[in-house]
């Protein structure tokens, strides 16, 4: 069910692009507003205590519906809220839809206010600075809409999903949280966000050149100083830069046939592309030799 769900909520957001607007979360900040007003009396409210009922609430009204739609329809019913979900956080947007947009925007000043919302920042105007932060939006982008869901859901289910696009809100939206609740949230972020970059790594490297991606991936490690559980997850943005911007990606028999004015933007595509496929292919094994259902 794990895999089928994960395929058909894909299918469904890609042919379906109206989809996406049904990813509404005005009711988070509803729920923040309303926990501040009753609880802010607590012990611990402006620390751990805020954190765990402002995530808790929302994943307890999940296993409750789950649990509701279990007894009412079976199986079914847990894999439909299953396919549901995954739709739901994937995203904000469909990764590919906007890298596409700004590839084949109609006119330079179009492509250039999609690329800035894109990057998340004001486009750098030396050109190699350029290329490397659209590399790196790109499977930054791809880690929180696509493989941090596929990895979180793989391993907990339906609250897994959730819970990582519900702290993904929380960290990089502007809601009325208490800066204890902030940083907790960050950290949670960061530790989740750790095991699925790992594994986008392991998969960029087993989909292109696996000497290239470990070099750029260990000397990271090296040159950072800190455990695998501090900073950010760079190594997944530093790996994938070497392979682009080095040209290895331009050499596999199919990337060098990209061309364009962003073609550092279309193979990092390409590869995020290739790195899910070697993800479905490991979860259809998992599921072959029953280790997920």
């Amino acid at each position: 069910m794990t895999i089928i769900a994960i395929l058909l909520a894909f299918a469904l957001c890609h042919f379906i692009r109206e989809l996406g607007k049904c990813r509404k979360n005005q009711w988070l900040r509803s729920w923040i507003n309303f926990s501040n007003d009753a609880f802010w009396r607590m012990p611990g409210w402006q620390n751990m205590l805020g954190f765990l009922l402002i995530a808790g609430g929302p994943l307890l009204l999940l296993v409750f519906i789950s649990l509701l739609l279990y007894l009412a329809l079976g199986t079914i019913g847990t894999f439909l809220l299953a396919t549901a979900v995954l739709i739901y956080s994937y995203g904000p947007e469909d990764l590919d839809t906007e890298v596409a947009g700004i590839i084949d925007a109609e006119d330079e000043e179009t492509r250039q206010k999609l690329l800035e919302k894109f990057l998340g920042t004001a486009i750098p105007e030396d050109e190699d600075a350029c290329r490397v932060l659209a590399v790196e939006s790109v499977f930054r982008e791809g880690l929180r809409r696509w493989f941090g869901i596929i990895f979180w859901f793989a391993v907990l289910g339906i609250t897994g999903a959730f819970l990582y696009r519900l702290v993904d809100w929380l960290v990089s939206e502007d809601y009325p949280l208490a800066e204890g609740q902030k940083t907790l949230f960050i950290r949670l972020q960061r530790i989740m966000d750790w095991p699925a970059a790992q594994l986008m790594t392991l998969s960029l490297a087993i989909a292109t050149d696996f000497d290239s991606v470990f070099v750029a991936w260990k000397r990271y490690h090296d040159e950072q100083g800190h455990g695998l559980f501090d900073g950010d997850n760079g190594f997944l943005l530093t790996s994938a830069c070497s392979i682009v911007l080095s040209g290895h990606a331009a050499r596999d028999g199919y990337a060098d046939q990209l061309e364009g004015p962003f073609v550092d933007l279309q193979q990092a595509m390409d590869l995020t592309w290739r790195v899910l496929g070697v993800w479905m292919t490991v979860l259809a094994l998992l599921l072959l030799i029953g280790v997920i259902t």
